[in-house]
C-alpha cells in the first residue's frame, strides 16, 4: 500500500502562519500609512529668550536665534495643523532664572498660538523682567511650570521640548518628578557645548537630545528643520503600533518555518530521522518567538504604554 505524505503547504501549521504573516504585514502597514492608534498629544515647548537670542539687537528683532526659534515653532504649528487630531501646544520662555507663559494657555489653533506668541514677545516689559540673568538658567523652574500644565492633559502623550543654550542647570530630582507624571523631556542644545546632565534627563524620559547646532543672529532656517524632521516627526510617530505588528509578523513567520526547516533542511539535507529534526525546528520557533516577545516588551507593547 502506497502511503500519501501531504505537502507541506497542506498542513496547519504552515497555512495558519503564513495568513497570520500576511494579516499583521497589512496591520503593519495600514496603521503607519493612517498613523492608527496614536493617542493625542500634548507639548510644552520651552524656548530661550534670554540675552544671547539677540546679542547686539533688539528684544526678538527679525534674523536673531530669537526669530529663529519662533519661526520653528510656526513651522511645527503648521505642519501640526494637517494633523487630523493636531497636538495641544503651549509656549513658555526660558531666561532671567525664570519660565514665563509665552501663551496663556494649551491650544492646538495655529492662529491662536501665535497671535498670543506675538504679542507677548512684542510687550516692551517682558525683556526687563527676565533681568538680571544669572549665569546659568535652571530648567528645574521650566520643568516644574511645564508639568504643571501637562499633567492636566488626561489622556495624552505629554512632552516637553526645551531649546536653549548649554548655560542652564537641572536635577535629578527634576527628571524623576517628569518620569513620575509620564512626560519626555527632550532638549536642543544651540551652541558649540553640550549639557551632560539634560542628555541624561532625556535618555531617562525616552525624550530627544539634540546638541551641537550652530545657529547665529544671521538668519537661517535650521532650526525648523530640526523641529519638523527630528522633534514633530517623533512626538506622532506610531511606531509603536508599527513594531509591534512587524513583531508579531516575526513570530507567525518563526512558526512559518516549522515545517520547512523540519522537512526539506532537517531531514532533506542533513538526513536526520523525523522526531529529533521536529524537535529542532519546534525549538528554532519557540525561542525565536522568546526572544521577540521580550525585545517587544522592553520596546513598549502600544496597549499598556502608547506613548
Amino acid at each position: 500500500m502506497l502511503k500519501y505524505r501531504r505537502k507541506v503547504i497542506e498542513y496547519p501549521l504552515f497555512y495558519t502562519p503564513l495568513i497570520l504573516v500576511g494579516l499583521f504585514l497589512a496591520f503593519a502597514l495600514l496603521f503607519g500609512l493612517l498613523n492608527i492608534g496614536k493617542p493625542p498629544v500634548a507639548v510644552v515647548i520651552a524656548l530661550d529668550v534670554s540675552s544671547s537670542t539677540y546679542q547686539g539687537q533688539s528684544f526678538n528683532a527679525p534674523n536673531t536665534i530669537m526669530d529663529q526659534e519662533v519661526q520653528a515653532v510656526n513651522a511645527y504649528l503648521e505642519a501640526n495643523a494637517k494633523l487630523s487630531n493636531p497636538n495641544k501646544v503651549q509656549i513658555l520662555g526660558i531666561g532671567g532664572g525664570k519660565a514665563p507663559k509665552l501663551t496663556a494657555s494649551m491650544d492646538s489653533s495655529q492662529d491662536v498660538i501665535l497671535d498670543q506668541l506675538n504679542r507677548q514677545l512684542n510687550d516692551p516689559n517682558l525683556p526687563y523682567q527676565l533681568r538680571p540673568e544669572p549665569q546659568q538658567d535652571d530648567l528645574d523652574i521650566v520643568i516644574n511650570n511645564a508639568t504643571e500644565i501637562l499633567e492636566e492633559q488626561e489622556n495624552h502623550c505629554k512632552e516637553l521640548l526645551m531649546v536653549t543654550d548649554a548655560g542652564v542647570t537641572i536635577t535629578q530630582s527634576a527628571v524623576t518628578q517628569a518620569t513620575g507624571k509620564n512626560i519626555k523631556l527632550n532638549s536642543l542644545v544651540f551652541g558649540t557645548e553640550s549639557v551632560p546632565n539634560l542628555r541624561s534627563a532625556s535618555r531617562q524620559t525616552d525624550g530627544i537630545y539634540i546638541d551641537n547646532i550652530t545657529l547665529s543672529n544671521t538668519g537661517g532656517n535650521y532650526l525648523e528643520e530640526v523641529f519638523l524632521n527630528d522633534f514633530f516627526r517623533q512626538f506622532n510617530s506610531n511606531w509603536k503600533w508599527i513594531r509591534f505588528w512587524l513583531g508579531c509578523a516575526l513570530i507567525a513567520f518563526l512558526w512559518l518555518l516549522v515545517l520547512p526547516l523540519d522537512r526539506w533542511v532537517f531531514q532533506g539535507v542533513f538526513n536526520m530521522s523525523m522526531e529529533p529534526s521536529g524537535k529542532i525546528a519546534l525549538g528554532i520557533a519557540f525561542i525565536g518567538t522568546m526572544i521577540t516577545v521580550a525585545l517587544m516588551i522592553a520596546g513598549g507593547l502600544p496597549l499598556i504604554s502608547p506613548c
